[in-house]
């Protein structure tokens, strides 16, 4: 078993064939998931009858679920991500068109079938990505791109995946760990290495996962406000953006702009990151003005904004005096707002004696720390939740060396948060 401070982290992730097939930094692993499972298994005999992860990203708790036969849901709002997890959801069917893929991908390669910049791609999509690849090469993706968009179902899955997968092998930019830095370079590969070394990491494991097939529902939108069937699950399994922490829809705009899912920075906020949980200042657009914050602010346990109410206040004073940028105190009520209308969601899917489990930050603000996981708890409490407990899984907030963070006075860290449904027993 992982050592249960790594368990918050999908640093194993690639090492697991299926959940290797598209890894972000953000996230848990797949032993955290087992680990969970397990948890319930030994308090109540028998595994949890269905479970839900809200805040689904690439599927990590799906394709745990169907390794273990259990029916789950996810639930995922940015686009690239949604492909991405229904298609490893869909593992078992999906690995069988690898091959149909693979072989009409080197049939266009090797007869040079190019697709233009130029009237395919939006101006601004266009010129991203050419700061990411060479031109000549970008072409060659776009030409695979117009197969793959011709298909569906699982086949254009798996090529969804396949070409996916190829464009982190022949971008020459490297990331700063997070985000793609159009400035930097690494080493790339041709268009027909990347097929080849794309298509090894996907075989990983097809045998193995073809004995899993998929009993998961994957659903495209937002878990805010999402209604479930009433006591449809045992457990409830996610990790939550974290405030200010990613932003998730620039995470993938490289992904976003190749696939047509947007085109330019305007239409990733307006088709797709003010529809996303308020996590960043970035995300302010639809919660700025008076009336939405109030209104947001009234939906709050009274409790609650005894504790965050004089912390806004003084972010927004910090802002002024000290000539700061971000509007940082816009994003608290919104943020523990939605996560409430979230919570009360899993609450009425949740069946009684299930557990919820999430993975979740604190912040730090302008010098001033932000102890989301005791806000998160309070909103439990006051949704009806019992046994509400907040566990440190590790430290966290290093990998930046942010004065902001350093003044707050205390070490970030990664917690869990669990909680029951009623009366354990």
């Amino acid at each position: 078993m992982l050592d249960y401070q790594k368990m918050s982290t999908a640093i194993t992730a690639d090492h697991h064939p299926v959940h290797e097939w598209f890894n972000f930094v953000a996230g848990y692993s797949p032993e955290y998931v087992e680990f969970v499972i397990s948890q319930f298994r030994d308090r109540t005999g028998h595994n949890p009858k269905a479970i839900l992860d809200p805040f689904a990203g690439c599927a990590t708790t799906n394709v745990v679920a169907n390794q273990l036969d259990i029916p789950s849901i996810g639930v995922e709002r940015n686009p690239f991500f949604y492909q991405i997890g229904a298609a490893k959801a869909n593992a078992a069917t999906v690995c069988q068109h690898f091959e149909t893929v693979d072989v009409e991908f080197r049939k266009r390669i090797e007869n040079g079938c190019k697709t233009p910049v130029e009237g395919t791609l939006s101006k601004d999509a266009a010129k991203f990505l050419t700061k990411l690849f060479d031109e000549s090469d970008l072409q060659t993706l776009l030409g695979l791109r117009e197969y793959v968009l011709s298909l569906d179902g699982a086949v254009f899955q798996a090529g969804f995946v396949l070409l996916s997968k190829m464009l982190d092998y022949v971008t020459f930019a490297k990331t700063d760990g997070i985000y793609k830095a159009p400035t930097s370079v690494k080493h790339n590969e041709s268009c027909e290495n990347a097929l080849r070394l794309s298509l090894e990491k996907l075989r990983d494991g097809m045998l193995l996962y073809s004995l899993y097939p998929s009993r998961t529902e994957f659903i495209y939108g937002s878990s805010v406000d999402r209604e479930y069937a009433p006591g449809s699950v045992d457990l409830v399994v996610f990790s939550p953006p974290y405030l200010n922490n990613f932003d998730f829809a620039e995470m993938t705009r490289m992904q976003m702009y190749f696939w047509g899912q947007a085109e330019s920075w305007k239409d990733i906020s307006e088709k797709h990151r003010n529809h996303m949980l308020v996590n960043t200042t970035t995300a302010l657009k639809t919660v700025r003005d008076h009336d939405a914050q109030m209104k947001m602010r009234s939906s709050l346990p009274e409790e609650l904004l005894e504790r965050i109410d004089p912390i806004v206040d003084e972010l927004r004073r910090l802002r002024v005096v000290e000539k700061r940028s971000k509007e940082y105190y816009l994003i608290v009520y919104p943020y523990l707002s939605q996560m409430q209308s979230v919570l009360r969601g899993c609450y009425e899917a949740t069946r009684d004696n299930g557990e919820l489990h999430i993975v979740l930050s604190d912040a730090a603000f302008y010098g001033i720390h932000i102890d989301t996981q005791e806000y998160i708890a309070t909103i439990l409490e006051s949704i009806g939740y019992s046994h509400v407990e907040i566990q440190q899984m590790r430290a966290r907030g290093d990998r930046w060396k942010l004065e902001k963070r350093k003044s707050s006075g205390k070490q970030l860290g990664e917690y869990e948060i669990i909680a029951v449904k009623g009366d354990r027993s």
